[in-house]
């Protein structure tokens, strides 16, 4: 191309041609460059903010009997991978989609300096009134994650728990759009949101919330059931990392529970089960570890060697990222891994006394990691009496039976060696 070849690629020229085709709310943007001594056009054409255009005029290219048309006046066309296609009932849904999703940014860009200035007020305890005078369907899941919880907890002091309530029930009908939709960037922000909550019902001791939000999450969870149906062997990796998206988040809540000593919200976390077909279930975590390893989501290839990824060294990445699952550690915080093998040993025990399968993903670490909460077990009523509803021997054969797996599955890791001798004692005197 040259000097003179580009000349009509400029703006100027080029849109009233083209606006003989279409719509005046055309936007475009021309760049020219020289790439090793030849000049190169850029041609940038923006979404039209309607969602679709139609021509406004036939598109024909040669002259008399050799005369070509393209498109005709009222087509529409849409984009089908790299191809532009002739609209049809397909198309006319992902524009739709297009729009609304375009709408909502903007309502929420619109929105963004008033949910800042809100989060500043709620901090310094001044906008709490505003918070319980202001319409329920302001408080939704669209709010950053900061100016949600501290707007629950504003809502909570003044007893008003009706857009808390709303924002809850709506979750899962949110959720369900976005997973058909196959929006995996909105549907994990969802799920930060949610556990964020979660999160900040167990710093501030409410159980009931937690217990109602961990409830949506679960909901949330088998959402994909409505999909695939139950009993099915494998899924898509779509649905598997899903799965795995929302389970390293209930990890990263389980090891919030475990570091406070939160063994109410330690069971309720575990005990989530997932029919499997017939009358049998799994629990969310062993659920997830099978269909995420089935569909190759927990495995990555460093050269030629296949790595098996550890589905606690991705919630702990998750936590390091997302603040509000660790408001009393930094973010490299030992305690954060700590409290992740500790809450799934603890899952180990809860799936094997709930039948809904387990697996010891702890084993892979340290020892010293998960053997603390193994000797609490046996030495905090309150926590046994959370965790583990059996006798003393139905727990030391339980206790022994994940010891042996656990052994079996840390050895190639240099991970689990076994109890601590206090633990081995009860085990032996138990089973005698």
């Amino acid at each position: 191309m040259t000097s003179a070849h580009k000349v009509p690629f400029d703006e100027a020229r080029l849109r009233p041609m083209l606006l003989r085709w279409l719509p005046d709310t055309l936007e475009i943007r021309t760049q020219t460059h020289q790439v090793d001594g030849q000049h190169v056009v850029l041609i940038y054409i923006a979404p039209n903010p309607a969602g679709c255009a139609f021509f406004q005029a036939d598109g024909q290219y040669g002259h008399g009997k050799d005369a070509k048309t393209v498109f005709r006046q009222g087509e529409v066309f849409f984009r089908d991978g790299t191809e532009s296609r002739r609209m049809s009932q397909r198309g006319l849904e992902q524009v739709i989609a297009q729009r609304v999703k375009i709408e909502q940014t903007r309502w929420e860009r619109d929105h963004a300096a008033e949910y800042r200035r809100l989060v500043q007020e709620l901090k310094i305890g001044s906008a709490g009134q505003q918070v319980t005078r202001g319409p329920a369907a302001e408080f939704n899941l669209a709010l950053e994650p900061e100016v949600l919880t501290a707007a629950a907890i504003e809502l909570l002091r003044a007893r008003d728990d009706i857009p808390l309530r709303l924002l809850l029930n709506s979750a899962p009908a949110r959720a369900r759009q976005l997973l058909r939709a196959g929006d995996t960037t909105e549907l994990t922000q969802l799920v930060e949101r949610l556990a964020c909550l979660a999160a900040t019902f167990l710093t501030i001791e409410r159980q009931e919330w937690f217990d109602r939000t961990t409830a949506t999450l679960t909901s949330i969870y088998d959402l994909p059931l409505e999909q695939v149906g139950i009993g099915h062997s494998y899924v898509s990796q779509q649905i598997a990392a899903f799965w795995l998206m929302m389970t390293e988040h209930v990890l990263g809540l389980g090891s919030l529970a475990v570091r406070g000593s939160n063994w109410p919200a330690v069971k309720t976390l575990a005990a989530h089960q997932v029919p499997i077909g017939g009358n049998s279930y799994r629990t969310w975590t062993r659920h997830t570890l099978t269909m995420a390893a089935r569909a190759g989501s927990l495995e990555t290839r460093q050269g030629t060697q296949a790595i098996r990824l550890s589905l606690l060294s991705l919630a702990r990445d998750m936590v390091r990222r997302l603040g509000c699952l660790r408001p009393e550690v930094e973010a490299e915080d030992e305690r954060i891994l700590t409290g992740l093998t500790q809450f799934d040993f603890l899952v180990c025990l809860v799936g094997i006394d709930m039948g809904g399968g387990y697996h010891p993903n702890f084993a892979r670490f340290d020892t010293q990691r998960t053997n603390p909460a193994a000797e609490r077990l046996l030495r905090d009523p309150r926590m046994r009496q959370e965790i583990f509803q059996g006798d003393g021997p139905h727990l030391a054969k339980e206790l022994h039976e994940i010891d042996l797996a656990a052994q079996n599955e840390g050895f190639s890791y240099d991970g689990w060696e076994g109890y601590t001798t206090p633990v081995q004692n009860f085990i032996s005197a138990q089973l005698r």
